[in-house]
C-alpha cells in the first residue's frame, strides 16, 4: 500500500510541474491572452482531475489483486506445510516399520528361530484342514526322536519335518553377480540333500507305524521352486528327494494334499459305520413296509366310508323326495321307492322301510 502511495505522488508531481512549464512557457510569449491562459489552465486542472481519478481507481484495483494472490500464497503455504507434515509422519511410520522388519529378519536368522516359525506355520495349516484327532505335534517315538508333526491315516503316521535349511538360500537372494550365486546355489543343493538323507534315517520308522514316506516341509513358494531346480552331485535334488522316499511339499502342495487324506479319513469313517448303516436301513426298509400295509389298510377304509357316504346319500334323498310328495298330498310310491304302508303316516316309520 505505501508502495502505490508513493507511486502516486511521484505522478502528481510530474503532472503539475508539466503544468507549471506550460504557465512559463504561456507567459513568455509575446503579447499573452490572460483570458485563454485561464481556461487552458482550468482544462489542464480538469485533466489532472481526471487522470487523478483514473488512476487511483487503478492503484485501487491494484492493492485488491494484491491482497487477493497474498491471500491465496498465503493458504498455499498452509497447505505446503500440512503436506510437509503429512509426509513426515509417513515417513516416521515406514521408518518405524522398517525397523520391525529388521528386527523380525534379525530374529529370524538363528536356526532355531526359523525352525519355530515353520513348526507354526505347519500347525496351523493341519488345524485348518484335519480334525485335532487327525494329527499330532512333537510326536517322540520310541528311541527319544521326535518329529515336528505326523498326520493320523488308517492307523499309520506320515511324518512332517519342518526344520528346513534357509541359510543358503539367503545367499542366493543376496548375490550380486553370477560366481557368488552359483557358488551359493551349490551350498543350497547339498543343506537340502543332507536335510533329505536325515529325515530319511530319522523319519521312516516301519516298526512305530509309520508309512513307507515322509514329508520335507518347505516354507515358501520361492524356496519350494528353488528345491526344484536345484542340482547336487547326485542328480536333481528333487528326484534325489523321491529316491529317498521324502516328498518336497510346499504350503499349496501340502494343503491339497491333506485335502485328499481328509477324503480319504471320511470314507474310512463311513467303511467303519457301514454295519451300523446297513442295519438302519433294514429296520427303514421293515418300517416302510409296515407303512405301506397300513396306507393300503387306511385306503380300504377310505373306499368303504365313501361307499357308505354315498348309499347315505342316496337314502337322505329318498326320504326327502317322500317328505316332499307327503307335504304335497302324494302318498303313491314312486318308480324307484319300495312300498309303503298307507296305514301309517308318521315319517319316521316311512324313513325307516326306505
Amino acid at each position: 500500500m505505501g508502495t502505490s502511495i508513493a507511486v502516486l505522488v511521484v505522478v502528481c508531481v510530474i503532472v503539475i510541474a508539466l503544468a507549471l512549464a506550460g504557465v512559463a512557457v504561456a507567459v513568455r510569449r509575446p503579447s499573452p491572452d490572460v483570458a485563454a491562459l485561464r481556461r487552458e489552465f482550468d482544462r489542464l486542472n480538469e485533466r489532472i482531475g481526471t487522470d487523478n481519478s483514473l488512476l487511483a481507481g487503478r492503484l485501487e484495483g491494484l492493492d485488491s489483486r494484491l491482497a487477493q494472490g497474498q491471500a491465496a500464497n498465503q493458504g498455499l503455504a498452509v497447505d505446503i506445510f500440512d503436506t510437509l507434515g503429512d509426509l513426515r509422519a509417513s515417513t516416521q511410520a515406514v521408518a518405524a516399520q522398517a525397523k520391525e522388519f529388521t528386527t523380525l529378519q534379525q530374529l529370524l536368522r538363528a536356526p532355531k528361530a526359523r525352525g519355530g516359525l515353520g513348526e507354526a506355520m505347519l500347525e496351523q495349516l493341519l488345524g485348518q484342514v484335519l480334525p485335532p484327532e487327525s494329527f499330532e505335534m512333537q510326536h517322540r517315538f520310541s528311541n527319544g526322536v521326535i518329529v515336528d508333526a505326523v498326520v493320523k491315516a488308517g492307523g499309520q503316521l506320515v511324518c512332517v519335518d519342518s526344520k528346513f535349511p534357509m541359510a543358503n538360500y539367503q545367499r542366493i537372494c543376496d548375490a550380486t553377480d553370477d560366481i557368488a550365486r552359483a557358488e551359493a546355489e551349490r551350498a543350497f543343493a547339498a543343506d537340502v540333500a543332507q536335510h533329505i538323507k536325515a529325515i530319511q534315517t530319522r523319519y521312516i520308522v516301519p516298526d512305530e507305524k509309520t508309512l513307507d514316506f515322509a514329508v520335507m516341509y518347505v516354507p515358501a513358494e520361492g524356496v519350494y521352486a528353488e528345491v526344484l531346480r536345484s542340482s547336487s552331485r547326485r542328480g536333481s535334488v528333487f528326484e534325489t528327494a523321491l529316491e529317498s522316499r521324502v516328498v518336497p511339499m510346499s504350503p499349496l502342495t501340502l494343503f491339497g494334499y491333506l485335502q485328499t487324506v481328509l477324503y480319504g479319513l471320511r470314507c474310512m469313517r463311513i467303511e467303519e459305520h457301514a454295519e451300523t448303516i446297513l442295519g438302519l436301513c433294514g429296520r427303514l426298509e421293515q418300517d416302510l413296509t409296515r407303512f405301506a400295509e397300513d396306507y393300503d389298510t387306511l385306503g380300504r377304509h377310505l373306499t368303504n366310508a365313501r361307499g357308505r357316504y354315498e348309499d347315505g346319500a342316496r337314502k337322505l334323498d329318498r326320504v326327502r323326495d317322500r317328505l316332499e310328495r307327503i307335504g304335497d298330498g302324494d302318498t303313491g310310491p314312486g318308480p324307484h321307492e319300495l312300498p309303503v304302508d298307507h296305514s301309517s303316516p308318521e315319517p319316521f316309520e316311512i324313513a325307516n322301510r326306505l
